[in-house]
Protein backbone atom coordinates (compact mmCIF):
# COMPACT_ATOMS: atom_id res chain seq x y z
CA UNK A 1 0.00 0.00 0.00
CA UNK A 2 1.02 3.26 -0.88
CA UNK A 3 0.16 4.54 2.03
CA UNK A 4 1.63 2.82 4.47
CA UNK A 5 4.98 4.27 5.94
CA UNK A 6 2.10 6.93 7.12
CA UNK A 7 0.19 3.81 8.89
CA UNK A 8 3.26 2.56 10.13
CA UNK A 9 4.52 5.68 11.76
CA UNK A 10 0.86 6.37 13.26
CA UNK A 11 0.50 2.63 14.57
CA UNK A 12 3.96 3.22 16.46
CA UNK A 13 3.24 6.70 17.41
CA UNK A 14 2.28 7.17 21.36
CA UNK A 15 -0.25 9.56 22.77
CA UNK A 16 -3.73 9.78 20.75
CA UNK A 17 -3.05 12.67 18.82
CA UNK A 18 -0.52 14.32 16.10
CA UNK A 19 -0.45 18.11 14.74
CA UNK A 20 1.23 17.36 11.70
CA UNK A 21 2.41 20.18 8.65
CA UNK A 22 1.77 18.25 5.42
CA UNK A 23 6.29 18.51 5.08
CA UNK A 24 6.14 16.08 8.28
CA UNK A 25 3.54 13.76 6.77
CA UNK A 26 5.59 14.19 3.85
CA UNK A 27 8.66 13.37 5.65
CA UNK A 28 6.81 10.01 7.24
CA UNK A 29 5.80 8.87 3.61
CA UNK A 30 9.26 9.27 1.49
CA UNK A 31 7.64 11.26 -1.44
CA UNK A 32 5.39 14.47 -1.90
CA UNK A 33 2.02 14.38 -1.05
CA UNK A 34 -0.26 14.83 -4.89
CA UNK A 35 -1.53 17.95 -5.66
CA UNK A 36 -5.43 16.93 -4.54
CA UNK A 37 -4.14 16.91 -1.15
CA UNK A 38 -3.13 20.83 -1.02
CA UNK A 39 -6.52 21.98 -2.50
CA UNK A 40 -9.14 19.46 -1.76
CA UNK A 41 -10.71 18.71 1.86
CA UNK A 42 -12.35 15.36 0.38
CA UNK A 43 -8.67 13.99 -0.10
CA UNK A 44 -8.66 13.91 3.66
CA UNK A 45 -11.96 12.47 4.31
CA UNK A 46 -12.33 9.90 6.73
CA UNK A 47 -14.27 7.89 4.53
CA UNK A 48 -15.21 3.82 6.03
CA UNK A 49 -15.46 0.79 3.20
CA UNK A 50 -14.31 1.74 -0.44
CA UNK A 51 -12.75 5.12 -0.59
CA UNK A 52 -9.12 6.87 -1.23
CA UNK A 53 -5.81 4.24 -0.21
CA UNK A 54 -4.36 7.30 2.09
CA UNK A 55 -7.95 6.91 4.57
CA UNK A 56 -7.59 3.13 4.60
CA UNK A 57 -3.73 3.77 5.32
CA UNK A 58 -4.37 5.67 8.54
CA UNK A 59 -7.85 4.09 9.36
CA UNK A 60 -6.17 0.79 9.03
CA UNK A 61 -4.07 2.28 12.37
CA UNK A 62 -7.22 3.41 14.56
CA UNK A 63 -6.91 7.04 13.55
CA UNK A 64 -8.80 9.45 11.73
CA UNK A 65 -8.07 13.24 10.37
CA UNK A 66 -9.79 16.20 11.99
CA UNK A 67 -8.69 20.00 12.11
CA UNK A 68 -7.73 20.20 8.47
CA UNK A 69 -6.27 23.81 7.49
CA UNK A 70 -5.68 23.67 3.96
CA UNK A 71 -3.95 27.27 3.61
CA UNK A 72 -1.24 26.57 6.79
CA UNK A 73 -1.08 23.42 5.35
CA UNK A 74 -2.09 21.37 8.65
CA UNK A 75 -4.19 18.75 9.78
CA UNK A 76 -4.68 16.51 13.30
CA UNK A 77 -4.60 13.40 12.85
CA UNK A 78 -6.35 11.48 16.52
CA UNK A 79 -6.48 8.05 17.84
CA UNK A 80 -9.83 6.58 17.14
CA UNK A 81 -12.18 5.27 19.64
CA UNK A 82 -14.38 2.31 19.53
CA UNK A 83 -17.18 1.47 21.84
CA UNK A 84 -16.79 -2.13 23.44
CA UNK A 85 -13.65 -3.17 21.72
CA UNK A 86 -10.44 -1.91 21.33
CA UNK A 87 -8.68 -0.50 18.28
CA UNK A 88 -6.10 -2.64 18.70
CA UNK A 89 -8.22 -5.81 18.87
CA UNK A 90 -10.54 -4.43 15.48
CA UNK A 91 -6.95 -3.60 14.07
CA UNK A 92 -5.72 -7.27 14.73
CA UNK A 93 -9.06 -9.00 13.49
CA UNK A 94 -8.85 -7.16 10.49
CA UNK A 95 -5.47 -8.05 9.26
CA UNK A 96 -5.62 -11.94 10.30
CA UNK A 97 -8.86 -11.25 7.96
CA UNK A 98 -6.99 -9.68 5.38
CA UNK A 99 -3.82 -11.70 5.77
CA UNK A 100 -6.39 -15.38 5.87
CA UNK A 101 -8.19 -14.08 2.22
CA UNK A 102 -4.58 -13.12 0.93
CA UNK A 103 -2.79 -15.94 1.81
CA UNK A 104 -5.31 -18.93 1.86
CA UNK A 105 -3.92 -20.11 5.62
CA UNK A 106 -6.66 -20.66 7.83
CA UNK A 107 -4.66 -21.63 10.75
CA UNK A 108 -3.87 -18.78 13.32
CA UNK A 109 -0.13 -19.59 14.17
CA UNK A 110 0.55 -21.10 10.85
CA UNK A 111 -0.33 -17.21 9.80
CA UNK A 112 1.47 -15.68 12.66
CA UNK A 113 4.68 -17.69 11.65
CA UNK A 114 4.79 -16.91 8.23
CA UNK A 115 4.24 -13.29 9.03
CA UNK A 116 7.53 -13.33 11.19
CA UNK A 117 9.04 -14.92 9.01
CA UNK A 118 8.63 -12.60 6.47
CA UNK A 119 9.10 -9.86 8.53
CA UNK A 120 12.35 -11.01 9.27
CA UNK A 121 13.71 -11.92 5.77
CA UNK A 122 12.16 -8.27 4.96
CA UNK A 123 14.05 -6.08 8.30
CA UNK A 124 17.56 -8.72 7.39
CA UNK A 125 17.32 -7.68 3.57
CA UNK A 126 16.83 -3.68 4.50
CA UNK A 127 19.67 -4.09 7.21
CA UNK A 128 22.00 -5.50 4.18
CA UNK A 129 21.19 -3.00 2.05
CA UNK A 130 21.42 -0.13 4.92
CA UNK A 131 25.21 -1.36 5.42
CA UNK A 132 26.47 -1.75 1.74
CA UNK A 133 26.09 -5.61 2.07
CA UNK A 134 27.00 -7.32 -1.41
CA UNK A 135 27.38 -10.88 -1.98
CA UNK A 136 30.05 -11.73 -4.02
CA UNK A 137 30.18 -15.01 -3.59
CA UNK A 138 26.97 -15.44 -5.43
CA UNK A 139 26.59 -17.84 -8.06
CA UNK A 140 23.43 -16.88 -10.20
CA UNK A 141 21.84 -20.09 -11.37
CA UNK A 142 21.48 -20.54 -15.57
CA UNK A 143 18.02 -18.59 -16.61
CA UNK A 144 15.87 -21.74 -18.34
CA UNK A 145 15.50 -20.74 -21.75
CA UNK A 146 12.68 -22.13 -24.16
CA UNK A 147 13.49 -24.28 -26.55
CA UNK A 148 14.15 -22.74 -30.23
Amino acid sequence: MRYQPLADFLAAKKGNQWDASFDEIEEQLGFPLPNSAYKYQAWWANQSGAGHSQTKGWRSVGWRTSKLDLERRRVRFERERQEGASVAAARDDDLMRRARELTGIGDKDLLIREALSALIAREAGRRLIELGGTMPNLKVPPRRRPPY
